[in-house]
């Protein structure tokens, strides 16, 4: 309720012992009390309330954790919960006793409400909290346009970590989060893929010189494990290039990301090549890639897609300058291009 809207309730002395309503700036305290609605942090346990205290020590409330829990009886709330209920409920008709609470709730004394104010802004690092007035406005609505799924019957997964960040990667409604949740089950792999080729050099036998080859590769940055991984495994290349394809609406995007924020290991190196795929009907089919020259088809294709997914990936995981940063503009382009995309090469690096 507002200022306004609680002198408007009826009988509002049945519910307190006292009841003393002052205004505080756009705010009001009940009893010295002010209720602010905020958003917590997932990784709270919900059991107990949190104190909260100046730098100095001092205390200057806490926070009630009460969205969604119910009330069956209204009038027998604790005065702290009945404070909050006033704030939560959306006007001064109070019709049934039940209720069910929208959000959590910080207390905050009134003698200690303006100098809180100015520290409430940044709470969401300092307190893992946000004041749900001051709500960043982000919502991810785009959706895949898949219309047909088929089952793929020889995939092999073992180790429930996998399966962990399946979970994870499915159930995130954060694109970004999704992607990378699904990079990982490659990265996941990195390690194993060069550990089974040292087996298999070691069962031919006098290999030590290639052996220290690939010790040295497992030094090397991430984007050549995930090079080597990706051109050993993913070896269906029409199913690559139907994902390859997808980049199509997104030419522009993909110039700035692969190009003007790109690095010397795209294997695609000319924009101007770049352009000609695209600006053919047939994209990355083989006769295109031929036409170009230079280039031998079953190598480049497995290579783009590693070198653009890094880069995605890159984009996605680190936020500083010299890399293209992703925000709710890139929305559409990962999930019609860079989910797809990713997810085949998963599918094929776990094939039996």
């Amino acid at each position: 309720m507002t200022f306004e809207e609680i002198n408007e309730v009826e009988d509002i002395n049945s519910y307190f012992e006292t009841f003393d309503v002052k205004k505080v700036n756009d705010h009001y305290s009940i009893n010295e009390l002010v209720a602010l609605p905020i958003l917590t942090s997932y990784s709270f346990n919900r059991n107990s309330d949190i104190i909260i205290k100046t730098k100095r020590g001092t205390e200057i409330g806490k926070i009630l954790f009460l969205k969604d829990s119910d009330i069956k009886d209204i009038r027998s709330l604790p005065e702290e919960k009945l404070i909050c209920f006033f704030k939560d409920h959306d006007s001064p008709q109070i019709s049934e006793e039940k209720y069910t609470f929208k959000n959590d709730y910080l207390l905050i004394k009134k003698r200690n409400f303006n100098s809180y104010n100015k520290n409430k802004k940044l709470s969401a690092l300092w307190g893992s909290f946000f004041h749900i007035e001051e709500l960043p406005s982000i919502s991810f609505e785009k959706r895949n346009s898949l219309n047909e799924i088929r089952i793929i019957t020889d995939l092999k997964i073992e180790n429930p970590i996998y399966f962990e960040n399946l979970l994870l990667s499915i159930n995130e409604p954060n694109p970004f989060n999704r992607f990378l949740k699904l990079y990982h089950l490659i990265e996941l792999q990195f390690d194993m893929h060069t550990a089974e080729k040292i087996v298999e050099l070691h069962r031919q036998g006098k290999k030590e010189k290639e052996i220290s080859n690939l010790l040295k590769e497992y030094q090397r940055e991430d984007l050549n494990r995930l090079t080597s991984i990706i051109r050993q495994r993913c070896t269906n290349i029409e199913n690559l290039v139907i994902c390859l394809n997808k980049i199509k609406p997104f030419k522009e995007k993909a110039k700035k990301l692969f190009y003007d924020y790109g690095r010397e290991s795209n294997p695609l190196n000319k924009q101007s090549d770049f352009n000609k795929i695209l600006d053919n009907p047939d994209l990355f089919s083989e006769s295109v890639i031929n036409s170009i020259g230079g280039f031998s088809h079953s190598i480049l294709i497995p290579k783009i897609c590693s070198y653009w997914i890094y880069r995605i990936r890159s984009s996605i995981s680190h936020n500083k300058f010299g890399e293209y940063i992703m925000d709710k503009n890139d929305e559409e382009f990962i999930v019609e291009f860079g989910e797809p995309l990713l997810k085949e090469l998963v599918i094929q690096c776990f094939k039996k």
